[in-house]
């Protein structure tokens, strides 16, 4: 709730929102900001994609890069973070060597106590968070994937009581059938919960990762241009930032949840069609542009300046 702030705007304000696409689309239908036409800045949660390349297999450091990102993006903020990975689209031939290597790195994860060094995963901000994650993985997990990693009933809290803390452990889950499920690219749990799902070929990935139907970013991983070139190609007008690392840039990138300031952060669609408001962007928001007609005398004297030609 915002009480009546928003019947206070008018057209010389504007309304910049980080959240949820349901809590967005609240605040974006209020009758004010709709009947004033208020300038309204919105960067949503999505359904981020994270893509395997083709040649990315078991023993290449892609394939190394890739499981490390993927485990990163689950148990950093306990998942609760904008542009955490939800959907992990790898080649149908490594969909088990994927969950494999997922199985290992995620078995490593301590979760407790954030204050003990030991501890590699806290808990969720509030047990009605945790409450939301369980029912959208109860969703998730209705007829379109399955749990392939993490027990709900027997994982271990360190230093805490588990019953008490709003600890989740990760969950993995597999989707073996994406073309046909809609619920996997539509229903974001908003903790440590991301869906493994195969694709047959470099096309059939592009399609998967665009029905998220708009997100802050997407990643590839791969030593390959050519496949860069056609990811890039097939799904930059999805994706807000396309994050594409390799053996290369692995010791320098910033990662897939971490833009830099001047990069675009923000990603059309669900992702709510705006940007973060970081680095000299984020200016531009609070300005406007209005188009000044007149003879050169005149212009001169509006901008204090002469206008050459």
């Amino acid at each position: 709730g915002v009480g009546d702030i928003l019947d206070h705007l008018d057209c010389q304000d504007t309304v910049s929102f980080t959240g949820s696409a349901q809590t967005a689309l609240s605040l974006r239908g209020h009758s004010n900001v709709l009947a004033n036409s208020i300038r309204f800045a919105s960067e949503q949660d999505s359904l981020n994609a994270s893509i395997l390349g083709p040649n990315a297999v078991p023993g290449t450091p892609e394939f190394d890069l890739f499981i490390k990102e993927v485990q990163r993006e689950m148990t950093t903020k306990a998942g609760q973070k904008c542009t955490a990975i939800r959907r992990i689209i790898v080649p149908q031939a490594q969909e088990q060597a994927v969950i494999d290597a997922l199985r290992a790195k995620l078995s490593k994860v301590v979760i407790g106590d954030p204050a003990a060094e030991t501890t590699t995963m806290g808990a969720l901000v509030s047990s009605a968070q945790r409450d939301d994650v369980l029912a959208r993985v109860r969703t998730l997990t209705s007829g379109e994937a399955e749990i392939a990693v993490g027990d709900l009933d027997g994982f271990a809290v360190s230093g805490a009581d588990r019953d008490r803390g709003a600890f989740l452990p990760p969950l993995l889950l597999h989707c073996a059938d994406p073309d046909s499920a809609h619920q996997v690219h539509q229903t974001e749990a908003f903790g440590p919960v991301a869906t493994v799902m195969g694709y047959r070929d470099l096309d059939h990935a592009i399609v998967t990762a665009n029905r998220g139907q708009g997100s802050l970013v997407a990643s590839l991983i791969t030593n390959d241009p050519d496949t860069a070139r056609a990811v890039a190609m097939g799904a930059a007008a999805y994706h807000g930032r396309l994050y594409i690392n390799n053996r290369t840039s692995m010791q320098e990138s910033t990662g897939h949840g971490s833009p830099l300031p001047h990069m675009v952060h923000g990603g059309p669609g669900r992702a709510g069609g705006g940007e973060e408001l970081g680095g000299i962007r984020g200016v531009m928001h609070y300005m406007q542009r209005t188009a000044i007609q007149g003879s050169p005398d005149m212009l001169s004297a509006i901008n204090q300046r002469w206008v050459p030609g």
